[in-house]
């Protein structure tokens, strides 16, 4: 019998849910309250999302799942009705990190890899985050 792969589909499905994993630890409760990144009202359950600085259109398969530089926790009216309220979002980016870490960002939205392996790499290196 033949080993199969697994498809993108389900690396991504995979990669998603240890971004949300990662999150909580990278960006935990204060108090035990998640806070909105744009908006800063508190969120739990289904109001609770991971929202992208760049959106998942524009960013490219190098930073879709970026949960160092470009996901952080926000509402569901932030990140759905408002788009990722982008603009809220960079201004405390930069903020939080200066233009250049910005610009940073927006310089490898350009960047092209091989999706599937840089998938597999993040897999693995989210993994080992404790």
């Amino acid at each position: 019998m033949k080993n199969k792969k697994p498809t993108i589909g389900k690396i991504q499905k995979s990669l998603w849910q240890e971004c949300r994993r990662v999150a909580d630890i990278l960006y935990p409760p204060v108090n035990g309250v998640t806070y909105c990144y744009t908006c800063n009202k508190p969120i739990s359950g289904s109001n609770k999302q991971l929202g992208h600085f760049l959106a998942k259109s524009v960013c490219g398969a190098f930073l879709k799942y970026d949960v160092y530089r470009n996901l952080r926790w926000q509402c569901y009216y932030c990140n759905i009705n408002l788009g990722g309220n982008g603009a809220t979002f960079c201004r405390r980016m930069i903020e939080e990190n200066g233009q250049e870490y910005v610009d940073k960002i927006f310089a490898d939205k350009n960047k092209n890899i091989k999706a599937i392996d840089h998938y597999i790499d993040l897999l693995t290196e989210y993994a080992n985050i404790q």
